[in-house]
């Protein structure tokens, strides 16, 4: 089946107008297809990291006030074919679709280790309470709540929290913003809120992320593995 998703995450990619010329190298196959093709919803993660792979500022004016958030709003809609095409396109692991239990794992591993490797432990905990199974990832929790006790907010931690996340450069920011939004889809008005700033634009986000080494990769194994939380 991961061969059958390779061919067809391929073919959708010469579908948008995009091909790659090798590691991390990529061009518009057909700049009239890149700019007039139809790209349904769930698709549209894949066409916009692989447009600003070619050209950040197409791949701006192609998905016009399209922030990281809207992007990252739409993993839980796409497919393995899709998934597939964006892994392929991030320089990340392709997916292997186990079962539901062993995609937990690979999930829950992978965002704990963007937590660490990044430093975002400012912004999520560690609870004893797993809300859910399986995968690590339901031990994993955003700052300021007492989960122990009912979810309460405690103001004075959710403050350190958007303090922590302000204080972050834009790359550790774009790693936040991604858990949180894996977490928790649609508008935020429970955790980044109180002026921190996280209206970051898609095609810049896949720019900061292409630029700092394997940060990209890192990204998409998590996201494309994505286990639902």
């Amino acid at each position: 089946m991961n061969d059958n998703y390779v061919a067809q995450a391929k073919g959708l990619l010469s579908e948008i107008g995009v091909h790659q010329l090798s590691a991390g190298v990529w061009a518009f196959t057909n700049v009239h297809t890149a700019t007039q093709a139809y790209i349904h919803h769930s698709r549209e993660p894949v066409a916009l990291a692989a447009y600003a792979a070619v050209n950040p500022t197409f791949a701006a004016g192609r998905f016009p006030g399209w922030g990281l958030v809207d992007m990252v709003d739409k993993v839980p809609c796409m497919d393995g074919i899709e998934h597939t095409a964006l892994a392929i396109v991030c320089g990340a692991s392709i997916p292997t679709f186990p079962s539901a239990s062993e995609r937990g794992n690979i999930f829950g591993q992978a965002v704990w280790g963007v937590v660490e490797a990044y430093s975002l432990e400012g912004c999520f905990e560690h609870v004893k309470r797993a809300y859910g199974s399986p995968g690590w990832h339901y031990n994993l929790r955003p700052r300021g709540f007492d989960w122990a006790r009912g979810e309460e907010p405690i103001p004075e931690e959710l403050k350190a929290m958007r303090k922590s996340y302000r204080a972050m450069s834009p790359l550790k920011q774009i790693m936040v913003l991604t858990i949180m939004h894996l977490y928790c889809q649609g508008k935020d008005k429970t955790y980044l809120t109180g002026g921190c700033p996280t209206k970051i634009p898609a095609a810049e986000a896949m720019n900061i992320l292409r630029s700092n080494g394997p940060a990209l990769s890192a990204w998409g194994h998590m996201v494309t593995h994505y286990a639902g939380w």
